[in-house]
């Protein structure tokens, strides 16, 4: 694999003067990411993939899309192998962005992470959360005091359907993710709407996510001028997948 990222980079640097710019974009490798992504059969696909496809097309621009494991692509983004990260936040991972300086864009998406519980366990106590389900490489930051005390013992799934199936069955108490994720892989498993939900009672995040870098500030100028030159595009764009 490394040989064949080397490979690539040896290519880019020969592109003859006048060729479109090529940029390499840092994603998550996630299988499971719908409405905002999904990594399979060497395929990057979803409302990520499209958005930034749009912006390169307006710049004539070529995107590349690098998936990696997500504390890996941190890594490579600080370090230079990537050109660019999406999605990104000021919020995220910053004990590993601390030494460097990192160019956001303008919101491009609202989110929110939170606990999903059954119906019958919404609005209950936060001692009762004991067992809490995670997606693997995600942090329950709302949790960590807990969880270092002991409090709430964490249950990693690799995938969203096997988390959700784990809240369902009561293996964990609550399973912490991503809502628009989880309730777009809950109607996709065929769960009557509402037989699990967001409990918005219990501690959760919510925040905005952006395109970043640390090379070309002036790319970042060119997305945010983007994002309110195509706004009605980009905006049924999210509403077909079902975003805000």
């Amino acid at each position: 694999m490394k040989w064949q990222w080397c490979l690539l980079l040896t290519i880019l640097a020969t592109l003859p003067v006048g060729a479109n710019p090529t940029y390499v974009i840092g994603v998550q490798n996630f299988s499971q990411y719908y409405p905002y992504s999904s990594y399979a059969n060497r395929n990057y696909s979803g409302f990520n993939r499209e958005l930034l496809d749009m912006f390169a097309k307006t710049q004539n621009y070529r995107f590349i899309y690098k998936p990696l494991p997500l504390k890996r692509l941190y890594h490579r983004f600080v370090d230079g192998a990537v050109d660019f990260k999406y999605p990104d936040s000021p919020k995220w991972s910053p004990e590993i962005k601390r030494k460097s300086k990192i160019f956001y864009s303008e919101p491009v998406v609202n989110y929110i992470d939170g606990v999903m519980v059954i119906d019958d366990n919404y609005g209950k106590s936060l001692n009762r959360l004991k067992y809490l389900g995670v997606v693997a490489g995600f942090t329950p930051y709302p949790y960590q005091s807990r969880i270092s005390a002991g409090q709430i013992q964490v249950d990693e799934s690799y995938k969203y359907d096997s988390l959700l199936m784990k809240v369902v069955s009561g293996r964990v108490d609550g399973g912490y993710a991503n809502v628009a994720v989880a309730q777009f892989y809950l109607e996709q498993m065929g769960f009557q709407k509402g037989s699990v939900r967001f409990d918005d009672t219990l501690p959760h995040s919510k925040g905005t996510r952006h395109l970043s870098t640390i090379k070309y500030p002036e790319v970042i100028a060119e997305f945010n001028r983007f994002l309110v030159d195509n706004k009605e595009d980009i905006e049924a764009l999210k509403a077909r997948y079902g975003l805000e």
